[in-house]
């Protein structure tokens, strides 16, 4: 059907072509026959000309292009309506999409493939600003032109983030192989981060000629992969992939989209910091990859100047003997060029291991462990100490460990060594850096002892910058005198004070740590959310949620509303700051559909929804209990309270044609079988019970009436349907006679 209109003129526009068919459209090539311009038609597929919810989502995909003004994006000239038939002009783009490149040239080199990325993301981006969410990123929505310029199409699925309303479900849109897990779980999911994915699946694609998962034969095998699996990393497909690039790829296809790029200038921050690392100061740092960089741009001037000096030979008639020689001079210049940039290259790499081989792998262990290793007096850890990566030269060394002799010693590392030093320790104790022998020079009662301590606890000891061990502790082995001491831990201000130390009674010292405090700011949409920190719900009720005395340090929020999905993340304090966090919670929603035989009026809640339908409604509504009612002018009335779950699908059938079998009894306060008069609707039926009567799909007001005896509950209404149907049991109270009417 789509070449139907080829050769027509709809609205000014000559139909030339068919450029493509999409689930939603058909695009045309067509020119304007007054400006004689050419011009891309997108036109409603001719299947859902009459479908409403596809002119709908027509309708929005013309609005979202027409707020853009970005050169990457194809841009939209007019959305109009010629005899029932919808159309978009847009711009008309020579060239084709990233699908059709990679099918025909396979995987893009790497280096080919950055500027595309980088003007995706700019097109991306421009979209999110303006508040719209592609939805459906994928190679053949990306347009190439023969300069390499991008276009972006296809807003067929886009989201508007400003618009919050209830929509109608569509068919699940997107295609499968670039569609995020939470997409996946639904279109209520997404927000821009599905999209960052699907661009970052959009590039794996580009740089390794294929997905992830394109050999698996089910769409649950694709499903399971995409929300469940790891994905296999892009250098398992080409190794010429450099790591830093791959490590791009994989955080902007994260499972989770708290883990991803949060936004696209984030991501394309990173390209650019990588193409600043490889391409723009490669030839003088060198590559990670130890490939050899030659920029194709250089390649193109290579061969287009050769080409232009043998077309200017040709066209002077040089004789033909020379044009061997020409070739060959020409060959011979590329030769050397490059054999100059292998050179640059090798003497760089050269010199990069000779930087690698300088470096020392050194190893302390002591008898005992856990004595404090100093470096020129910097300590470096405790032993064992494994491997540390020094630079080769003289270093003095110094090993402290309490009620040990401390070891000074000088040791000298060379270059690419991996030296293994071993100390025994001697028992006894070190004073400011001076063996104390208690039979040479100091007796045990000339020492003073000082209990320290702090809160909290486990902080560091240090006296003299030397350090003594975690509080509360107490040390003994101190001559009277002054010190400095400085109690620290992380999170908390230093303590520093004058330690003045005495042979007796020295006052416990305990120090009280300040910690640094950082605020958090949260913001919700909705608000009116529960708000917890590590689990401890922030006080009020409404956002924003302000804490101004937060200790420094990693935290876990919660924010949790009925009907929304619980969002949880981490996230740090830092001291003397307000983390401010902005949070939009997705809404839960759930599948609700009514068919009304032969047709009725529906109304939700009270409202009217549809009036005289017979066909099936399909409504997307958010998770909570909704009156549902259903009314025929003759027929009555069908009402009934449902309850909508997440991702649930609750299927209605109001049929008013159908009578279903409904058993009523009545019976005294003892329980036996009583015979009474129904009347159905105040009208009697002419039936007693026990009986089972045939009833109409809908509410009923039933009723049982026998002399002498009254309905101890009255009237029932009752809802008769395939699921209500049950059994109706009346109990009826005999009246009471009063002694003067008795004879």
């Amino acid at each position: 059907m789509a070449s139907n209109f080829i050769g027509k003129v709809i609205d000014n526009y000559r139909i030339l072509e068919n450029l493509g068919i999409g689930g939603m459209g058909v695009v045309y090539k067509a020119i304007h026959i007054k400006l004689d311009k050419l011009f891309a038609l997108k036109m409603i597929a001719p299947g859902q000309m009459m479908n409403e919810n596809f002119i709908h989502r027509f309708q929005n995909e013309a609005k979202a292009l027409a707020r853009f003004e970005d050169p990457n994006i194809v841009r939209i000239y007019d959305l109009r309506c010629y005899k029932d038939q919808w159309f978009i002009v847009m711009e008309y783009v020579e060239g084709v999409n990233l699908l059709e490149k990679i099918k025909k040239d396979g995987a893009f080199h790497w280096q080919e493939a950055l500027p595309i990325l980088r003007q995706i993301l700019t097109a991306i981006g421009h979209a999110h600003k303006a508040g719209i969410i592609h939805r459906d990123i994928k190679p053949n929505n990306i347009m190439l032109t023969g300069d390499s310029m991008v276009k972006i199409t296809d807003f067929g699925l886009a989201k508007d983030q400003s618009v919050l309303s209830n929509t109608m479900t569509v068919a699940s849109g997107g295609t499968l192989y670039y569609m995020s897990p939470e997409h996946i779980k639904g279109f209520a999911f997404t927000d821009k981060r599905s999209d960052i994915y699907s661009v970052g699946m959009t590039f794996y694609e580009m740089i390794t000629g294929s997905v992830p998962f394109k050999d698996m034969n089910s769409d649950f095998d694709i499903r399971e992969t995409i929300v469940r699996k790891e994905f296999e990393k892009p250098t398992s497909l080409n190794p010429e992939i450099p790591a830093e690039l791959e490590a791009i790829v994989m955080k902007s296809i994260a499972k989770n989209p708290d883990s991803r790029y949060q936004t696209t200038d984030e991501m394309l921050s990173q390209v650019l910091d990588f193409e600043a690392q490889y391409v723009q100061t490669g030839a003088k740092r060198g590559f990670k990859d130890k490939r050899f960089f030659l920029p194709l741009s250089f390649l193109k001037k290579l061969t287009t100047g050769a080409r232009a000096i043998l077309t200017m030979q040709e066209e002077r008639s040089i004789r033909r003997a020379w044009l061997p020689v020409g070739i060959i001079f020409g060959g011979l210049g590329i030769f050397f060029l490059l054999i100059l940039f292998f050179s640059l290259y090798s003497s760089k790499s050269e010199s990069e291991n000779t930087d690698k081989s300088l470096i020392s792998d050194l190893t302390i262990t002591t008898v005992p462990e856990s004595a404090i290793v100093y470096l020129n007096g910097d300590s470096i850890g405790r032993s064992p100490l494994l491997n540390f990566h020094i630079s080769p030269g003289q270093y003095n060394l110094r090993l402290v460990n309490t009620d040990y002799q401390s070891v000074d010693t000088t040791i000298f590392l060379n270059p690419g060594g991996s030296p293994k030093l071993s100390f025994s320790l001697k028992t006894g104790r070190n004073i400011a850096g001076i063996n104390t022998d208690l039979t040479k020079s100091q007796t045990a009662s000339s020492l003073a002892a000082v209990g320290i301590n702090s809160n909290p606890g486990k902080a560091q000891i240090w006296i003299n910058e030397r350090y003594r061990g975690q509080t509360p502790t107490t040390i003994s082995d101190l001559p009277p005198g002054q010190y400095s001491l400085r109690i620290q831990k992380a999170g908390y201000k230093i303590y520093s004070t004058k330690l003045v130390l005495t042979e007796k009674n020295n006052k416990p010292i305990t120090a009280t740590l300040t910690p640094y405090i950082g605020g958090l700011l949260v913001r919700t949409v909705p608000e009116s959310v529960l708000v917890r920190l590590d689990g401890k719900p922030m006080s009020g009720n409404k956002s924003p949620f302000v804490q101004s005395n937060l200790p420094q340090g990693k935290y876990s929020l919660e924010v949790v509303k009925k009907g929304y999905s619980p969002y949880r993340t981490e996230l740090e304090i830092k001291p003397d700051e307000t983390s401010e966090i902005s949070i939009n919670l997705f809404q839960l929603k759930g599948m609700l559909t009514i068919q009304v035989k032969p047709w009725g009026t529906i109304f939700l809640n009270d409202h009217l929804h549809k009036e005289t339908t017979d066909l099936r409604y399909e409504i997307e509504l958010p998770v909570d209990d909704y009156k549902i009612k259903v009314t025929h002018p003759t027929l009555g009335k069908w009402e009934k309270i449902i309850k909508i779950e997440a991702d649930s699908q609750n299927d209605i059938v109001v049929d008013f044609n159908r009578k279903i079998p409904v058993q009523i009894w009545a019976l005294d306060e003892l329980g036996n079988h009583l015979s009474g008069e129904i009347f159905l609707d105040d009208h009697p039926l002419g039936k007693t019970t026990p009986v089972e009567i045939l009833l109409r799909t809908g509410v009923h007001q039933l009723a049982v009436k026998k002399n002498g005896y009254v309905n101890q509950e009255g009237n029932s209404e009752i809802l008769v349907d395939s699921i209500s149907a049950t059994p109706q049991k009346f109990i009826l109270r005999k009246m009471e006679t009063s002694a003067e009417n008795n004879p």
